[in-house]
């Protein structure tokens, strides 16, 4: 067992690039490619080996602290694959990102908090494969890579090379579960354009983002698209809803302007949680 009692981690936000869902596959998931890229915005996580079970305690957002939260069934899981019996651990959870909002939080956090064990409790235990039983997202927060095109459910990842982006994140406040979106879903759509996208970002071109769940979770949420409208009123390009929803993103031309764009919406929306934010 490791010599060390605590492992601090930052749990990153991301943000998909556009989403295209493929079809849908026999074991009741859809096939998906999207262009993930991970945000400097990040809740931090705490990790130390304390008392026995797993003990959460979350500061900044109302959440449970039993099995309901990722970041305690991970941990749970991790320590059972590992034949950890007796071993005990804190987590302490400070929570900055917003809460189902499509920025992969609550994978994220179940993210850090095994990099954390496999640290504090080193094993051999598949953490790819333990991750994805968690939940789609937490397979790129396990890569720890700047940016990826995910396929399958999202656990098959291609490491892509992006420009920095600034980017302005507005979200009403209504969550939305990636069950509910794709419940919700339109149609199918085809492939992504990786290559014509990625040089669209280089170029600072419109990069014409397209998100499959956007238009099902825009008729659900018709507040989605008063977010998107605002978004697009600030002349920002790239205006989408990321993942399942409901926070959108736009991307602006330095992180100056999207400092600036954020404080406009903010204090036009005081209701809705806006920040500037950078890939990362």
């Amino acid at each position: 067992m490791s010599g060390r009692v605590a492992v601090e981690e930052q749990a990153h936000a991301k943000v998909n690039l556009g989403l295209s869902v493929l079809a849908r596959r026999g074991d009741g998931y859809h096939e998906i490619e999207t262009l993930m890229a991970r945000l400097s915005l990040a809740d931090e996580v705490r990790v130390e080996r304390a008392g026995s079970g797993v003990l959460l305690s979350v500061e900044g957002a109302d959440l449970p602290s039993d099995e309901r939260n990722l970041a305690t069934r991970a941990a749970l899981r991790y320590l059972a694959e590992a034949g950890a019996e007796g071993v005990g651990v804190a987590v302490r959870l400070r929570k900055r990102i917003p809460l189902a909002a499509g920025l992969g939080g609550g994978s994220s956090d179940a993210a850090a908090v095994l990099r954390a064990l496999r640290v504090l409790v080193p094993a051999k235990v598949d953490v790819q494969r333990l991750g994805l039983a968690l939940g789609s997202d937490v397979p790129f927060f396990l890569a720890d890579l700047p940016a990826a095109l995910a396929r399958g459910r999202g656990e098959r990842l291609q490491p892509v090379a992006l420009p920095p982006l600034a980017l302005v994140l507005a979200y009403p406040g209504e969550a939305v579960s990636a069950a509910e979106a794709y419940r919700a879903l339109q149609s199918f759509t085809s492939r992504m354009p990786l290559d014509a996208l990625v040089e669209k970002l280089r170029s600072g071109a419109e990069p014409g983002f397209v998100n499959a769940l956007q238009p099902g979770v825009v008729r659900a949420h018709p507040q989605v698209r008063e977010v998107i409208k605002a978004l697009r009123a600030e002349g920002l390009r790239g205006v989408a809803m990321s993942g399942s929803g409901s926070c959108c993103f736009a991307l602006a031309p330095a992180e100056a302007a999207a400092q600036e764009a954020a404080a406009r919406l903010a204090a036009a929306h005081p209701s809705w949680t806006v920040l500037a934010t950078r890939t990362a």
